[in-house]
């Protein structure tokens, strides 16, 4: 318990200093009196990916974050506290949001996307922006006059601070692709370099354009790693914000500073919509691909693999014969009685007596070892590294007896036994066809001799 509580107060100081720092550098680069930013707050991207990752627990580091950064941005304690509050509250009510939707944050899915940013844009910033400033006008903070102004640029802020750091965070945190270090600074360097010729050396003053150059660099991203295509995107949107806080760059050309930021934005969230979108659906087609290579090569029933991967598992065997020296052992299998089973008690009891089969076999195999059901009631074996005959058959009797102790299976007592043939590699073959032929025969060998035996070729 004091583990716990240790992890949570670090992650809190952790929270609270990111929040702090991250709304210091919104507020230089792109703001508006100090209390709201017209284009992306940052912290609220980073606080909401920590209170879907981290739950309830980081609440406290976003409530200290966010007093001291308006503390020291200015703002007095009195309305400090209740914006502070209010900002907490928000990223409560995104948990619950989430929770209460099922929706998964991991985003694996296009559902999950658009939860994510429904949420952010219909309900967490209207929330934040109308009762933040609602409270800064009734302590005369604000007048009624700039109360819905200053709605708007909190609400767009915010929305885009979530939209540009919450996914991408989410993604790194969430996303079992392997990435590399070094291709996240390769990318940097990329990003940065594009943008600083087209904006800069180029003096490109069309949005369009702009998107049309950097748009397919982006989405290509996305067929190899999201996280990488996400990254690339907030590369590009955070040197356009500093571009433009230095007046330089595509949105600085307009004659009002309202067109420049809608510009701006519009080409924000073009990278992160696109790239979130294609990048999910490429994920889930990738997703759905894998799943049918699975189906194809591993039992549906028992989750082993199938006869599709037999010849690939006994091709490795003999390259092991081959080029390690090393001795194994094919062991085929099938079940004695198992149609009876099946006509006796029905085909759903005989699905479980193979699934149960398979969880005591599996005790007395190792990871260098191959476990395969190749057939209704065939399965196969491959013993790698077989040391001797002696330990070979002390394992097989062992199995035996595993497997042939009474099942309890829905209210019926269920016998089975197996009888198992086996092939030596290399000594009994170092091709697919012979060692299994050898194995096969020795089976049957063995159901003669009695079954609920093993029989070595």
């Amino acid at each position: 318990m004091k583990k716990i509580s240790n992890s949570n107060i670090i992650k809190n100081i952790f929270m609270a200093l990111i929040y702090y720092v991250t709304g210091k550098i919104s507020f230089m680069v792109f703001s508006q009196d100090m209390i709201v930013t017209m284009s992306a707050f940052a912290p609220e991207g980073f606080a909401l990916a920590a209170v879907l990752i981290f739950g309830r627990a980081i609440l406290p580091g976003i409530f200290i974050g966010q007093l001291i950064l308006g503390i020291t941005s200015g703002m007095s304690p009195i309305s400090i506290i209740p914006i502070s509050i209010i900002n907490t509250l928000e990223a409560y009510i995104a948990l619950q949001f989430f929770n209460y939707f099922k929706f998964n944050k991991e985003l694996l899915s296009i559902k999950d996307v658009f939860g994510l940013l429904f949420m952010i844009v219909f309900i967490l910033q209207p929330f934040s922006a109308l009762l933040g400033n609602a409270t800064l006008l009734i302590l005369n903070i604000i007048t009624a006059k700039e109360y819905f102004t200053d709605v708007l640029f909190w609400w767009f802020g915010n929305v885009m601070g979530q939209l540009l750091f919450t996914p991408l965070l989410l993604i790194l945190y969430y996303n079992k692709q392997k990435v590399k270090l070094l291709n996240f600074i390769y990318l940097l360097i990329f990003f940065l370099g594009l943008n600083y010729i087209l904006q800069v050396s180029l003096q490109v003053d069309n949005v369009s354009i702009l998107l049309m150059v950097t748009l397919p660099s982006t989405i290509y991203l996305t067929t190899t790693n999201i996280s990488y295509a996400s990254f690339a995107s907030v590369i590009l949107a955070s040197v356009s914000l500093y571009f433009t806080h230095l007046g330089i760059g595509t949105f600085t050309k307009e004659s009002t500073q309202i067109d420049n930021i809608i510009d701006l934005n519009f080409f924000m969230v073009s990278h992160i919509i696109l790239v979130l979108l294609i990048g999910i659906l490429f994920r889930e087609k990738q997703g759905a691909i894998d799943s049918l290579k699975s189906m194809a090569h591993y039992d549906f029933l028992t989750g082993l693999p199938n006869r599709h991967l037999l010849r690939e598992e006994i091709h490795h065997t003999v390259f092991l014969a081959h080029e390690k020296d090393q001795k194994s052992a094919i062991c085929f299998i099938d079940l004695d009685g198992f149609k009876n089973v099946n006509d006796t008690l029905g085909h759903h009891i005989g699905d479980k007596v193979l699934k149960e089969i398979v969880k005591r076999v599996k005790v007395f195999t190792h990871s260098e070892d191959a476990f395969l059901r190749i057939g209704g009631d065939e399965f196969l074996i491959i013993f790698n590294h077989c040391t001797s005959r002696e330990k070979l058959n002390e394992k097989l009797t062992r199995i035996l007896e595993s497997v042939s102790s009474t099942m309890y299976l829905d209210g019926d007592k269920v016998h089975i036994s197996f009888s198992v043939g086996i092939a030596s590699c290399p000594q009994d073959g170092t091709t697919v066809e012979s060692l299994m032929n050898t194995a096969d025969n020795a089976m049957y060998e063995a159901k003669r001799r009695g079954k609920n035996q093993f029989f070595h070729a």
